[in-house]
C-alpha cells in the first residue's frame, strides 16, 4: 500500500494508541524528547516556533519525511474518516464551531478500538479526491480580511497582500478578491494531502513567509507574535482554492477537557 503518514503535532506527552503511520511530532522548547519526531532534526526551522506555531511541524516533514500522503492533526484536535458522525452524535452531542468535543479517554477508546483501519479509511478518500479538510466554519461579511483584521494586527496581512502582487499581480488581485469574498474557512493547519500537493504548498507558503519575516515587524504580544501562522491558515484556504483542488470534507474534534485549561497555546483560533 502506499505510505500515509499523520502527524499530531504537539508541544507536551501526548498518549497514542499504537496506529502504524500515526505519529507524535514534538515542537516547542521542551528540554526532554518525548516523541518519535522532533522538529528542530534535520533541515528545520524549530527556532521560529513561537512565530510559526505548527508550521515548524509542516516544514520539518516536508525537508525530511516525505511519504506518498501526509496530513496533520494536533494534540487537543483530531480528525476522522467518514463513518463515525453516529458515534460522534451519540457520544457528546456538544460542538465546539464545525467539530465536536469529546472527552480524552472516549478518543483513546475511539483511536485503540479502530486502530487497524484508522488512517486506511483516510486513504480510501483518495479515490475521489486531492485533499482531506476538516469540515468548515462560515466566515463572516468582509471575508478574510474584515475577519483577520478584527482579531489581529492589520499590517501583515496587508503586507502579505502586497508581496504576492509585487510577485505576480494577476496572483495578487486573486487573492485579494478571495479574502474579500470567502464564505467558508478551514482552520487549524489540519489536512490530509497526497505528497505532491503537499510539496506544491510549502513551495508556495514558505517562501512567501520568509520574504515576510523581512518586511513586518511583529507585535510584542505573544499572541499576536503567531503572526505567520494565522495568516498561513487564510493562506492555505486561498491556495487549495487557486489550485481547483477536489476535496474530501470529514469531520474533527477537540479535546473537551482541553478547552478548560488556559494556557497561550489555548488561544481559539477557530475563526479568529
Amino acid at each position: 500500500m502506499d505510505k500515509l503518514r499523520l502527524y499530531c503535532v504537539s508541544h507536551k506527552p501526548v498518549t497514542l494508541p499504537p496506529i502504524p503511520g500515526f505519529e507524535l511530532l514534538q515542537v516547542g522548547h521542551a528540554p526532554e524528547q518525548f516523541a518519535a519526531h522532533r522538529d528542530n532534526s534535520g533541515d528545520n526551522i524549530a527556532g521560529k516556533n513561537g512565530e510559526y506555531s505548527e508550521l515548524t511541524a509542516h516544514y520539518h516533514v516536508w525537508k525530511n519525511l516525505p511519504s506518498d500522503y501526509v496530513g496533520f492533526c494536533h494534540y487537543r484536535r483530531f480528525l476522522f474518516a467518514p463513518g463515525v458522525k453516529p458515534w460522534l452524535e451519540t457520544l457528546n452531542p456538544r460542538r465546539y464551531a464545525s467539530g465536536y468535543r469529546v472527552r480524552e479517554q472516549d478518543l483513546q477508546n475511539y483511536l485503540r478500538d479502530n486502530s487497524a483501519h484508522y488512517l486506511e479509511r483516510f486513504r480510501d478518500l483518495f479515490d475521489r479526491a486531492d485533499i482531506i479538510l476538516p469540515r468548515g466554519n462560515p466566515v463572516p461579511a468582509g471575508g478574510f480580511i474584515k475577519q483577520y483584521i478584527d482579531t489581529h494586527d492589520a499590517a501583515p496581512l496587508f503586507r502579505t497582500l502586497a508581496l504576492v502582487a509585487e510577485q505576480d499581480n494577476a496572483l495578487g488581485k486573486a487573492m485579494f478578491q478571495y479574502f474579500t469574498n470567502a464564505n467558508q474557512g478551514f482552520w487549524n493547519n489540519m489536512f490530509i494531502a497526497r505528497w505532491d500537493i503537499f510539496d506544491r504548498y510549502c513551495q508556495f507558503l514558505f517562501p512567501l513567509l520568509e520574504r515576510l519575516e523581512r518586511e513586518i515587524k511583529l507585535s510584542d504580544s505573544t499572541y499576536q507574535r503567531r503572526a505567520f501562522a494565522f495568516l498561513s491558515e487564510r493562506l492555505f484556504n486561498f491556495w487549495v482554492a487557486s489550485q481547483g483542488l477536489k476535496a474530501a470534507i470529514v469531520d474533527w474534534c477537540i479535546i473537551d477537557e482541553s478547552l478548560r485549561i488556559h494556557e497561550p497555546h489555548h488561544v481559539s483560533r477557530q475563526g479568529g
